[in-house]
């Protein structure tokens, strides 16, 4: 399957022994360590837009993800407000990347975050200074304008203010433990008991009719089994057994997880509300597409930059989305079960964070947005700066005079503001939102247009206006997962 990044030359591996019902030709379940079970909780701290990217323009669409994903990427650069916009959107970072670089298996390896300044300088008291005036912001993008309008592209070498935990597993402790996962990803220590209680679930009573087997994962294996960890109640078959489960398969209607607020006008005075225009055909009941500002419009693209266990938190445990519930639950066991390292990484996996710079304005679902590790930087060491000097020694600490915090601007912002805030979109434009999230600039001729390919008389269409609060958030980002008529779904 094509998707990602390469894979790398020195090609790592993880063999899997799984214990398979013969005649049904399915999984009962796998038997690992520490190593394999954090990859699979790692999916917990991977954004959604990054796992549609993994799994390729040819995959099976992701509810109406793929289809948003897909028009974002088609987005022309000045609806955005800087070039970097579409980028963070359609390759968001995760938050938890540098713990997930240590995983025997990181299905999407990103390059540590670098720091570039402006490369205007001056000597003053020996040490190399910014003749801008913006001395200590930094630019996590090469070559974006500084403040004074020159390019920020020296490098900077910097340290992370803080120790860096390091042995062991990434998420799991690295103890004797074993630990068997099922068809439908329920991780569980491993125990006779367990064993037994399965086979008997499954009806299996003669031994005689299960077969262990090996396994090997690579990248390319582990981004499978993640799609089918999304697509499919048995995931392990799918991925292992290359059997597709078609009689398992669900087809999976969207529920609203609660009843919208019944007094609008209460709906309507919160602050934090946004007005959809939906225009709706009377006869069919159905929405056709909806117009919004760049409001409603940054609150679903940034859907993009949710990791999926902040999805699964918002929704209760109960999206439906594969078995993605199954696997956040174990990570709730395994809490509870003393298997994970820190109150740190239950965190990352139970409630893990937007990357740095990546939350909107009016984030009504709140999802906490990470900040950059506090970095510190030596005035006197430039990377790629017209000129520089070096430590004394290799191991020579710096000073106090001579180091100082990084301020990261952020990459949304036009001005280079360092707080983080506002969104992707550059207003005021209203944008066109068709039922599978598909956002572009409004159109008018493309909107009749659009009514005439669905055969709906002009005078069947009619105006409805709709807030979106909490209540209606939350049955967004639950539709879009499963759905293809979202807007429909929702608002109906």
């Amino acid at each position: 399957m094509e998707g990602g990044p390469p894979t790398p030359v020195d090609r790592k591996v993880i063999t899997l022994k799984v214990l398979v019902d013969k005649a049904r030709n399915r999984v009962i379940f796998a038997e690992a360590d520490y190593e394999f079970v954090d990859i699979l909780l790692s999916f917990l701290t991977l954004p959604i837009g990054t796992v549609v990217q993994l799994l390729g323009p040819d995959s099976t669409s992701i509810g109406s993800l793929t289809a948003m994903y897909n028009s974002v990427s088609s987005l022309e650069l000045r609806h955005l407000r800087t070039d970097y916009c579409k980028g963070m959107l359609l390759n968001p970072r995760n938050a938890s990347e540098t713990e997930c670089s240590k995983l025997k298996i990181n299905v999407y390896p990103l390059e540590p975050a670098k720091l570039y300044k402006c490369h205007i300088i001056s000597h003053l008291g020996g040490r190399l200074v910014s003749s801008c005036g913006w001395d200590g912001w930094f630019s996590t993008f090469k070559d974006r304008e500084c403040r004074c309008q020159s390019k920020m592209s020296a490098l900077v070498k910097v340290e992370e203010d803080k120790a860096i935990e390091g042995g062991g597993g990434v998420f799991v402790k690295d103890g004797i433990s074993r630990f068997m996962i099922t068809d439908d990803l329920q991780v569980m220590a491993a125990s006779t008991a367990a064993c037994i209680f399965l086979l008997q679930k499954l009806g299996i009573n003669d031994g005689n009719e299960v077969e262990e087997s090996h396994f090997v994962f690579d990248t390319q294996e582990v981004i499978r089994l993640l799609k089918f960890a999304l697509l499919s109640k048995s995931p392990l078959t799918e991925a292992i057994l290359y059997v597709h489960c078609s009689s398992k398969q669900e087809s999976v209607k969207f529920q609203p997880k609660r009843t919208p607020q019944p007094d609008k006008n209460a709906s309507a005075s919160n602050t934090n509300n946004m007005t959809l225009k939906l225009w709706v055909s009377k006869s069919e009941k159905k929405v056709l597409y909806a117009e919004a500002g760049v409001d409603v419009v940054d609150f679903l693209v940034s859907i993009l930059t949710y990791p999926l266990g902040s999805i699964i938190r918002l929704l209760g445990k109960k999206s439906g989305f594969g078995c993605v519930d199954n696997l956040y639950k174990s990570a709730e066991d395994l809490i509870n079960g003393g298997y994970l390292k820190s109150g740190e990484c239950t965190k990352m996996l139970v409630c893990p964070k937007l990357a740095p710079f990546h939350s909107v304005d009016n984030q009504l679902l709140q999802i906490e947005e990470a900040s950059y590790p506090q970095y510190v930087y030596d005035r006197s060491l430039w990377v790629g700066a017209v000129a520089k000097t070096e430590l004394s020694s290799p191991t020579t600490k710096l000073s106090e005079e001579r180091r100082v915090s990084a301020l990261v601007m952020d990459p949304k912002s036009p001005a280079g503001e360092v707080d983080a805030g506002k969104g992707y979109m550059k207003g005021p434009t209203t944008f066109m939102i068709l039922n599978d999230l598909s956002v572009a600039p409004l159109s008018p001729i493309k909107s009749v247009a659009l009514v005439n390919q669905m055969n709906v008389p002009i005078g069947d269409v009619v105006e409805r206006a709709v807030t979106i609060g909490h209540v209606e958030a939350l049955n967004l980002l639950n539709a879009s997962l499963i759905s293809k008529t979202v807007l429909s779904d929702v608002f109906n």
